[in-house]
């Protein structure tokens, strides 16, 4: 006689990333891992099996549950703490399954590494909508299954099924704030970019305005009014981005909710003055915008066309006029660097009024045209992937002096936390503001003080950074005086009702971050090198690289864009003999 009531298959997803990157990076903020809600919608329907989910980052591990099967994602800084993580579930459940997806599978695989991961027992690499609810049932049917399945293919994110309603509801309110994938690719082709080299992936696959809209009731229904819309570039179809303005204030006047939204675009969005009008009555709030240098040549070097065509001042001011916080992404290390391009970052910034935006330093990206190039010149180094959640690693042999550039990144740094600095920027920044941007945006904003002490106050490490934050400003003559002198121009100015409460949160929540991060920076916590002694110049575009510029490519504008970026290098060899 069979059982009726057969035991069910126990699917525990978990996401398992590097806890100390978390704590000092993140300062206790945890978004929720979407992936987890996107793929588990997908095998819901699987009547034989019951799903759980488990976050390394805000649950003990006795909260561990003990499965069939567990489901793994994470990116090239997650490797440690992913195999380790493997081998414990192993010693808790020797019989059960361990899957890795994500994009570490796919980096390792580009980088020639797959076998470091090879204690997994199985591999996915690609989008991983189409193949989990096969994967799981051919496991369940006890099928034989490769360990690497490779799904050479795109998957249309417009195919894309909402996310997964029972586990978001056990679980949502411990996270800050909601993700809701909204786009993946981006018609830009950047070098050091691996977006640009993923299967069909250099144009946007947009997720349709309507399926945006269900996953933004659905939070806001809940209360959660801080939303990340994740993609690579919001604005790489503006077509699109303007018919999800239009749904969303649609949804708004149906509604009544009001939601702060924060996403990734690039510079040109300053071109789009009816689109940056739609997107400020929508709720956006924040942009993250790859500046990368406010120097040409390293703009040309990396064929960061769109930066060089724009005008980066001046862009980014129009963009804080309307009332957005531009999160800027900066680089130092690229081979076409003046020696001291600090001070003309610090300029850049201070003119453009940018409340944010920390260096970081050039790393090749496994894929990458700059990996291929870094490859072919011998300036890779040795047992380093890149994409290191530090701020002061990389995996290339630098071109200059590596002293000089930690030196750089010092000064840039003792200068950026100084509260003179900080203030005159925050100064500059309300400059900017036009009156529309005070009447028409939320007064909360993405940073909300209320929910991110919420947060950290659940988390002993990210209350202790906290009241580090708040004693390295109090505690400091320079910075307190300069602090005062910020409140008391947010103060005046939200007195006249020019509503300035939001940024000054963000400005403050930035700086203190900073000076947590940079404060005791020292050179041995630097891990980067530079090229032998007999380095040669002109090996820096060696043949092997030229000659795959000559290999036929589909998107004329790639062929242009890497033009750009031999000459800029070009330009560097002859200049330095």
């Amino acid at each position: 006689m069979s059982d009726p009531y057969p035991r069910k298959t126990q699917i525990c997803f978990v996401h398992c990333v590097d806890k100390a990157i978390a704590q000092t990076q993140m300062f206790g903020v945890h978004y929720m891992p979407v992936w987890i809600y996107t793929l588990a919608a997908y095998i819901r329907p699987i009547p034989q099996i019951e799903i759980s989910m488990f976050d390394v980052r805000i649950m003990e591990m006795d909260r561990l549950p003990i499965a069939d099967i567990y489901l793994m994602s994470g990116i090239n800084q997650d490797y440690k703490s992913l195999t380790e993580f493997r081998h414990l579930l192993k010693e808790k459940n020797p019989k059960a399954v361990v899957i890795l997806g994500g994009p570490i599978c796919w980096s390792y695989q580009q980088a020639g590494h797959i076998e470091k991961l090879k204690d997994f027992d199985h591999l996915a690499i690609g989008d991983g909508e189409p193949v989990a609810k096969d994967l799981i049932e051919r496991l369940l049917k006890k099928e034989a299954v490769p360990q690497i399945l490779d799904w050479n293919k795109k998957f249309e994110v417009a195919q894309s099924l909402v996310m997964d309603r029972q586990l978001m509801d056990e679980t949502v309110g411990e996270y800050y704030g909601a993700v809701i994938e909204v786009s993946r690719g981006c018609p830009f082709l950047c070098e050091f970019c691996d977006i640009r080299i993923q299967k069909d992936n250099n144009r946007p696959h947009n997720v349709p305005p309507e399926k945006i809209v269900a996953e933004l009731d659905y939070f806001a229904a809940k209360g959660v009014t801080q939303i990340l819309f994740a993609c690579d570039n919001f604005i790489g179809d503006p077509q699109w981005s303007e018919a999800v303005c239009d749904a969303i204030l649609k949804w708004k006047e149906k509604t009544n909710y009001k939601v702060n939204i924060y996403t990734w675009l690039t510079i040109n969005i300053s071109n789009f003055a009816n689109l940056m009008n739609k997107m400020r009555l929508c709720g956006f709030d924040m942009f993250f915008i790859g500046i990368e240098s406010f120097e040409q040549n390293q703009l040309l070097e990396t064929a960061k066309i769109q930066n060089v065509k724009a005008g980066l001042v001046d862009s980014i001011r129009t963009i804080h006029a309307n009332g957005f916080i531009v999160v800027a992404g900066i680089i130092f290390g690229f081979d076409t660097e003046p020696e001291n391009v600090y001070l003309s970052t610090l300029d850049g910034i201070m003119k453009s009024g940018l409340i944010s935006g920390e260096p970081s330093l050039l790393t090749a990206l496994p894929g990458t045209p700059l990996f291929k190039r870094m490859k072919y010149s011998n300036r890779l180094r040795d047992g380093k992937l890149g994409l290191g959640g530090y701020k002061y690693q990389t995996n290339i042999k630098y071109l200059r002096d590596k002293e000089k550039i930690i030196k750089n990144f010092q000064d840039f740094v003792k200068s950026y936390t100084k509260g003179k600095f900080q203030y005159n920027r925050f100064k500059v920044f309300c400059s900017l503001l036009k009156p529309e941007a005070y009447s028409e945006m939320s007064q909360s904003g993405y940073i909300n003080v209320a929910s991110l002490a919420k947060m950290v106050s659940k988390n002993h490490a990210a209350l202790r950074y906290l009241g580090l934050r708040v004693l390295n400003l109090l505690f400091n003559p320079e910075r307190l005086f300069y602090l005062v002198l910020a409140l008391g121009l947010a103060m005046k100015m939200q007195f006249k009702g020019q509503k300035v409460w939001k940024y000054f949160n963000f400005w403050f929540f930035v700086w203190s971050n900073s000076v947590i991060k940079f404060e005791n920076l020292v050179p041995e916590n630097f891990d980067i090198g530079q090229v032998d002694a007999d380095f040669k110049m002109d090996q820096i575009i060696p043949v092997e690289y030229l000659e795959q510029l000559n290999e036929p490519i589909p998107e004329h504008k790639m062929k242009a864009q890497r033009k750009l970026t031999v000459e800029a290098l070009k330009k560097l060899s002859e200049r330095s003999g």
